[in-house]
């Protein structure tokens, strides 16, 4: 969505941005107040041609005890998730004059939910059944050790060139509520399947050089094997189209729904690899 007038967007590249001007907002609140750091529009041209913008649909999810394969579907099944956030506990303290606000603590409330489309072969519902089953005993209703089924959760939000720029990881995650899938007659579309998923807490974790599924790609040339093996299908008659699938981009035959994958091809992972590059 333009965040500028058309006209000043064309003559953007006419710009003369190499002044350096100072960016606004550091990492630290509590910079030097003293700085003179210009107002105006100038300055807002500058941070956005420094900095570029971050978007919501480039991101991607692991778990740190799944095996490379599952958390290459699951980070190219998932539909949506959501950054936690924190809040400052505090409570109120009078001693003369008006009423202090003080904290005490920091609190991660509320669940992390993400949404998966389901493969043919039902991986992200059994992935997640099989999980909770670790947590508590479906026979015996025994309850395991949380080191047996707690794990890190990572979230990373990746650029437009795949590189990370802010990573979360969630410790002490597992899975709590895997929530029902609905079936009927007058349903439409794909399965999808939503996990919430508790943790103790969260921290910041500087970005790798690359995110984890981007280097997983890079590493098998899983997307290049792909994109020859459609064109050798298609004999180059359809034309291919960029296509973002759970935070990384592929090529696809034009109208292609990115859907079909899960429905036809188990997302276009592990056993579609497999079966359809050989």
């Amino acid at each position: 969505m333009p965040i500028l007038p058309p006209d000043f967007q064309n003559n953007l590249l006419e710009i003369d941005t190499s002044i350096n001007l100072p960016l606004v907002g550091s990492i630290s609140p509590f910079g030097d107040t003293g700085s003179r750091v210009p107002n105006g529009v100038d300055t807002l041209v500058a941070m956005i041609t420094n900095k570029d913008l971050a978007y919501p649909f480039r991101y991607e999810i692991s778990f740190n005890t799944a095996d490379a394969l599952s958390n290459l579907r699951l980070a190219v099944s998932c539909e949506n998730v959501s950054l936690p956030g924190k809040t400052i506990s505090t409570q109120e303290i009078k001693t003369h004059g008006p009423v202090d606000d003080m904290p005490y603590e920091v609190s991660f409330a509320g669940d992390v939910d993400a949404t998966f489309k389901v493969a043919g072969d039902y991986f992200e519902r059994n992935f997640f059944d099989s999980w909770q089953n670790l947590i508590v005993n479906p026979g015996t209703n025994n309850l395991g050790y949380k080191d047996s089924y707690s794990c890190e959760m990572e979230i990373t939000q990746l650029d437009l060139q795949d590189q990370p720029i802010y990573h979360l990881v969630l410790e002490d995650c597992f899975p709590k509520t895997v929530n029902p899938i609905e079936l009927g007659d007058d349903r439409e579309g794909i399965q999808r399947q939503t996990v919430s998923f508790s943790y103790r807490k969260w921290r910041f974790r500087k970005p790798e050089e690359v995110g984890f599924l981007q280097s997983v790609i890079n590493r098998l040339d899983l997307r290049g094997r792909l994109n020859r093996k459609l064109d050798d299908m298609f004999g180059g008659t359809i034309p291919m189209e960029p296509t973002a699938i759970g935070g990384t981009v592929l090529n696809l035959p034009f109208g292609l729904n990115p859907g079909q994958l899960t429905d036809q091809a188990g997302l276009a992972t592990s056993d579609f690899f497999n079966d359809l590059l050989g």
